[in-house]
């Protein structure tokens, strides 16, 4: 998200985890199926300030208070047969779960199928209130855009 900080002017304001779990079922055909569901666990965000990460543990997002999200698969849109070595666009559609709220979201995915391994990148963004999150505001931060955009890069191996 973009938040302004007295002093500093304007930043992007970035939190990283590699604690995301799940599992993609595809169908006979390649396609996604509705069961597929990722779980992230909020508490090991890490940003470019431990000040900010320990005000979030207990503030905004209250990681403590809502450790995980979770997005459950409902549908696809945008693709018509399996994944090919040539990157592919389209859209998974289902629910997700962040602080204690479960709306319906859509991420959008490009993905390339490289041997056994699915490659790709998906994004969604949403506005903090639709989650039931309070901005903050305390001492440095000037102005916050309530605009939140969640990025994951998948790579998702086959197994038996």
């Amino acid at each position: 998200m973009q938040e302004e900080l007295a002093g500093q002017g304007a930043v992007e304001a970035i939190g990283a985890t590699k604690a995301v779990i799940g599992n993609l079922y595809l169908g006979a055909q390649g396609e996604p199926r509705p069961c597929s569901r990722f779980d992230v666990d909020l508490r090991t965000l890490v940003s470019d300030s431990s000040r900010r990460d320990n005000y979030l543990y207990t503030n905004t997002p209250e990681t403590q208070t809502y450790p995980v999200a979770t997005f459950v698969l409902t549908a696809v849109e945008g693709l018509s047969g399996p994944l090919t070595n040539t990157e592919t666009a389209f859209r998974l559609i289902g629910d997700l779960t962040f602080h204690g709220v479960t709306k319906q979201v859509a991420w959008d995915i490009t993905a390339t199928l490289v041997g056994d391994k699915i490659l790709g990148n998906a994004v969604t963004v949403f506005e903090m209130p639709e989650f039931g999150i309070t901005p903050p505001k305390v001492g440095p931060v000037v102005s916050l855009d309530e605009t939140v955009k969640l990025e994951i890069d998948l790579v998702f191996t086959r197994t038996p």
